[in-house]
């Protein structure tokens, strides 16, 4: 089942929810991240730009697979938000470690830590 923020489309490829938590945007991703869930990932994304608040964490654990795209885009992101990547998966890692010290992408192990460091808190 898919949590999405209220609206009444369907999540991107890729989304598996959106909700807000405090002053964040919490964006849970799962599956194939390839180009074409990451073009929806994107997309969703920057509907969340458009408002307020300018905090997001990504919760990774459930991804099984991404692209550099992915990468692409979370190093965008980074300049443009507040980023942490939450709990990322081993395809996620690999592609964060891939990236090298250039990419600047903050991660931490759970959701609940991403939080705290942005100031939603864990509730």
């Amino acid at each position: 089942m898919h949590e999405y923020d209220g609206s009444p489309s369907t999540p991107p490829l890729g989304v598996l929810s959106c909700s807000r938590r405090g002053n964040a945007w919490v964006i849970t991703l799962g599956g194939d991240l390839g180009p074409d869930a990451v073009a929806g990932v994107s997309q969703r994304l920057d509907d969340v730009l458009e408002g307020e608040s300018r905090a997001i964490v990504m919760d990774t654990k459930s991804v099984t697979s991404a692209d550099p795209a992915m990468l692409a885009l979370l190093t965008r992101l980074q300049g443009e938000a507040s980023l942490y990547v939450a709990a990322p998966s081993p395809p996620v890692r690999e592609l964060l470690d891939t990236a090298g010290p250039g990419a600047s992408v903050r991660t931490v192990t759970s959701l609940g830590e991403a939080l705290d460091a942005i100031g939603a808190g864990s509730a």
